[in-house]
């Protein structure tokens, strides 16, 4: 019987614990939807790193033309200094089809770095949800399964946990199979059962997250993430010098 269990913040993961599950990593506002929002619309790839550092160092390394390649970031919410918002919006503006991004967020794209023990590793949201669980279901039905909600400063993070339960949701209705669910795992589904659209759409806009979208003028991004299963975009995390999401399949 396939085990799921749900993380509720980055900080708790055990890379020990990592080579025998699948991971799919959760930042709802905005990291793995401004990911799946990116590979939707073309991007080649989407590099995470932990800090504006790195990131600089990162594209200083790969040479590419600059045209071909950019930089996207934020710090405990606020813009990096030369960096675009990691906003899926604002950077759509930026035409990033064929492109690389260098992606920086605070919680995100650490926890993407975190789970690279890992032997599988996706970034779901709303706005994809169906489809990386029924990848997940194609291809790894007899392993188990660890949704990391990546939090927000290591808190507990709503949107995440919403994003965790609609994704179990989709595993239930796909598979017609019995997992074995966590308590988190129950209660991550059972909340999100419970939402109707409104109800959904207020916890993203009141959760500490969207309060700080809000106030920074990137309201229009909450709306954006709180859709579902509107894109096909699967993105699966590639190991190697420096690893990168790119888009694994289009169901």
């Amino acid at each position: 019987m396939t085990k799921i269990n749900v993380l509720l913040q980055k900080e708790l993961i055990d890379p020990s614990r990592l080579k025998n599950c699948v991971v799919v990593i959760f930042d709802v506002l905005l990291a793995t939807t401004t990911i799946t929002t990116l590979l939707q619309y073309g991007a080649k790839k989407v590099i995470p790193v932990f800090n504006s550092h790195e990131a600089l160092e990162v594209s200083k390394n790969l040479n590419l033309p600059q045209d071909s390649c950019i930089l996207s970031g934020e710090k405990n919410g606020y813009s990096l200094n030369e960096f675009i918002y990691p906003c899926p919006l604002e950077l759509l503006e930026s035409n990033v089809d064929g492109k690389t991004v260098i992606l920086s967020t605070t919680n995100g794209t650490v926890a993407l770095k975190k789970s690279l023990g890992a032997p599988f590793v996706y970034a779901s949201c709303l706005l994809n949800g169906q489809f990386v669980s029924q990848k997940l279901l194609q291809n790894y039905n007899e392993q188990s399964i660890l949704l990391v909600c990546s939090g927000n400063h290591g808190c507990f993070s709503m949107e995440d946990f919403i994003g965790a339960g609609h994704f179990i949701h989709h595993l239930h209705k796909f598979s017609g199979t019995v997992f074995q669910l966590s308590d988190s795992a129950k209660a991550a589904v059972q909340f999100y059962e419970q939402c109707h659209e409104e109800s959904l759409l207020k916890h993203f806009v009141t959760s500490h997250t969207g309060k700080l979208l809000t106030s920074l003028g990137y309201k229009p991004s909450i709306y954006h993430s709180v859709q579902r299963d509107i894109y096909n975009a699967v993105p699966i995390l590639r190991t190697g010098e420096y690893p990168y999401l790119e888009l694994e399949s289009s169901l």
